[in-house]
C-alpha cells in the first residue's frame, strides 16, 4: 500500500505548522505508524530570525524515515542512519534517505520542485512507511501538488484583526475549491496557452479566442499583471468561456487571496468558469492565536495573543474545513481528521 502523503503549510512564520506536524506525528505513533519527513526547501531555526522568539523544533523518535539535505543529516542530533543518496541537488547539499535511530531534532531541508518532491516520496516508500509529512510554507507551496491532502496553518501572527484574517482564509480555501476541468472531445474547442501569462501573452491568448473557443488552458506560470490584464481587458470575450489551470497552487502564488477572491466573485458573475486539471484537498485549517508584539520601549518582541474563542468562533462561519487549534485538541482526532477518517 502506498503512504498517505500530508503537506503543511503555513501563512506566515509563526503560525503554528511545525506545532501541526508534531500532533499529527504524535498521532502516527499512537497507532505505530511509520512516519517519513521531508521538507520542501529549509526550515527548522531554533530561533525565529526577526523576534528571537523561539520556534518549535521537530523531534523524531527512532524508526523515522528522513528524506533531507546531506548538511541537514549531519546537523541534526538524531542519529540518522543513511540508507540512500540521492542525486537531488539543494543548497545544502544532496538530499539523503535515512532512518532516525537514536531521537533528537531533526534540521528540515529537501527538494523545492515538484517532479523531485514525487521521485522522493517514491524513495522513501521503497523503505516501508505509513505517512509522509510534508513541511512547506505559502511561498513554496507548488510542489505541495504532489501531497494526497494539505493542512494549513494561519493565525495572529500573519494578521491580528481577525475579521481580516478570517476573509483572507476564506478566500484561499475558495480557490483550492475550484471545480475540476472535464474536457471535451472535440480539441477545437480547446485554446492552449504553454508559457507565462504576462501581459503581453495576455493580448495574444485575446487575439486568438475565436467563436469556437470553450476553454482556455493556462499550463504555464500565471503573472499576476498578466491574469489582471487578461480579466481587465478580455470580460467580454471571456463571457461563457472556462479558464484552466493546472491546479489550484498556479492561482494562489498570483497575489493577495482577497483581490484574487474578487476577481473569481467577478468572473463568476460574468458567466466565465475557472478550473483546474488537478484539484488538491484541503484537509483542515488549524489557527493560533499567537503572535509576537513589538516593545518599542525595549526594541524586541513579546508573546502576545488574539481571543483564541473568537478566532476559532469568525473561523468556523466562514470556513467548509475543519478549523482546529492544535493545542486544544487530541492527537489522535487530528489525524483521524487528517487522513479523512472523521469530519469536523
Amino acid at each position: 500500500m502506498n503512504p498517505h502523503i500530508l503537506g503543511f503549510c503555513g501563512t506566515a512564520k509563526n503560525t503554528g505548522k511545525t506545532t501541526a506536524m508534531k500532533a499529527i506525528m504524535d498521532g502516527a505513533a499512537s497507532r505505530n505508524l511509520v512516519v517519513a519527513l521531508t521538507s520542501i526547501g529549509y526550515d527548522g531555526e531554533l530561533v525565529d530570525h526577526i523576534t528571537g522568539l523561539p520556534k518549535p523544533r521537530i523531534y523524531a523518535e527512532p524508526g523515522t524515515l528522513v528524506a533531507i539535505a546531506d548538511s541537514c543529516a549531519k546537523g541534526s542530533t538524531a542519529d540518522i542512519e543513511i540508507l540512500k543518496r540521492t542525486d537531488i541537488v539543494t543548497a545544502l547539499g544532496k538530499v539523503i534517505i535515512g532512518r532516525v535511530r537514536k531521537p533528537g531534532l531533526i534540521l528540515l531541508a529537501g527538494p523545492t520542485k515538484s517532479k523531485e518532491i514525487r521521485m522522493i516520496n517514491c524513495m522513501i516508500a521503497e523503505y516501508g512507511c505509513d505517512l509522509i509529512l510534508v513541511d512547506g510554507a505559502l511561498n513554496r507551496i507548488a510542489p505541495m501538488v504532489e501531497a494526497d491532502g494539505i493542512i494549513m496553518a494561519t493565525g495572529a501572527s500573519r494578521q491580528t484583526d481577525i475579521e481580516i484574517l478570517t476573509a483572507e482564509t476564506a478566500a484561499i480555501s475558495s480557490i483550492y475549491k475550484l471545480p475540476l476541468w472535464r474536457p471535451q472531445q472535440d480539441e477545437r474547442t480547446i485554446l492552449q496557452v504553454g508559457s507565462i501569462l504576462d501581459e503581453a501573452m495576455a493580448e495574444e491568448v485575446i487575439a486568438q479566442i475565436n467563436a469556437e473557443t470553450k476553454d482556455i488552458v493556462i499550463s504555464g506560470i500565471i503573472g499576476k499583471m498578466g491574469f489582471e490584464a487578461l480579466l481587465s481587458d478580455a470580460l467580454p470575450v471571456l463571457q461563457g468561456r472556462n479558464l484552466v489551470l493546472n491546479d489550484p497552487i498556479k492561482l494562489l502564488v498570483t497575489g493577495s487571496p482577497i483581490d484574487l477572491q474578487n476577481w473569481l466573485v467577478k468572473l463568476q458573475d460574468n458567466q466565465t468558469g475557472v478550473l483546474v486539471k488537478r484539484q488538491i484537498d484541503l484537509r483542515m485549517v488549524t489557527i493560533n492565536p499567537f503572535y509576537p508584539r513589538y516593545r518599542y520601549a525595549s526594541h524586541d518582541y513579546e508573546a502576545a495573543y488574539v481571543d483564541k474563542e473568537a478566532l476559532k468562533r469568525s473561523m468556523i462561519e466562514a470556513l467548509t474545513v475543519p478549523v482546529i487549534n492544535v493545542l486544544d485538541e487530541n492527537e489522535e482526532t487530528l489525524l483521524a481528521i487528517a487522513l479523512k477518517e472523521e469530519k469536523r
